[in-house]
């Protein structure tokens, strides 16, 4: 079994079916009577202007076990699963409208023949991500252009205090490669699932207590951005099999 949830914090998503289930976070208030809510159980949701979609992924690894493969996707962002990633570089995302993307195949097709598609993907990998920007540079230096660089070494170093292990992807998929996972997004099995982000919040958390969180509304979503350059480094050092599959992006 599939489940893909949608994070949104202001609007229905276009998608709501057996297979793409919404999930609200950032305000108790329901965007529509019985949408699941990151407000519950155990979960991290008065995070969320922090951590991002982050607080989402959290709640589903601590109270949801009904599927064999999870996924997290954004209301205005869809892995498409219909189109080729070559035709799309250097760009990982198609922005259309709402009602172009309700004429789409990723819209139109029954989510029984959509899970059987990425059920199929899984016989031959481990994890479906958006299809990767080259930066041109390294994450470490993209990081540092836009954001605190002090926090990203801070992080790295946290990760070779936990997880000597990782001295050498460090060094690779964040000092010198170039390969960047927007957004958070990625589908997988249940186990990779909870393996990722055991990983990832024991990383971001000690991180949280070492740092003050910038006051601008921006910058203070600094563990969504983070998080964003880590997918590399874990699926990488793992040597998982990627499936780089493109996004679309409704405008």
């Amino acid at each position: 079994m599939v489940k893909i949830f949608i994070i949104t914090h202001q609007q229905t998503p276009a998608l709501n079916n057996n297979l793409y289930i919404p999930l609200q976070v950032g305000s108790n208030h329901e965007i529509f009577k019985g949408i699941l809510n990151d407000h519950t159980g155990d979960h991290i949701a008065e995070k969320n202007k922090n951590f991002c979609e982050l607080t989402a992924a959290y709640w589903i690894s601590k109270n949801y076990d009904e599927a064999d493969y999870i996924g997290l996707c954004h209301y205005r962002r869809y892995f498409n699963f219909y189109k080729n990633p070559l035709s799309l570089k250097p760009s990982t995302q198609k922005k259309i409208t709402e009602g172009t993307f309700k004429k789409s195949k990723l819209y139109k097709i029954a989510p029984e023949k959509q899970e059987q598609l990425i059920l199929d993907i899984f016989k031959s990998y481990d994890v479906i991500l958006p299809v990767s920007y080259d930066l041109g540079i390294s994450l470490s230096e993209n990081y540092a252009i836009g954001h605190q660089k002090e926090d990203f070494d801070l992080t790295k170093q946290i990760i070779l205090e936990k997880y000597p292990e990782y001295e050498s992807s460090i060094e690779k998929y964040l000092n010198r490669e170039s390969k960047f996972y927007v957004a958070n997004m990625l589908i997988t099995s249940k186990k990779i699932w909870q393996a990722y982000y055991k990983w990832l919040f024991d990383i971001l958390f000690e991180l949280e207590k070492r740092i003050s969180i910038p006051e601008d509304s921006y910058q203070a979503r600094i563990f969504g951005f983070i998080s964003e350059r880590l997918t590399a480094l874990y699926f990488q050092h793992h040597n998982f099999k990627i499936k780089e599959t493109p996004l679309y992006k409704i405008i």
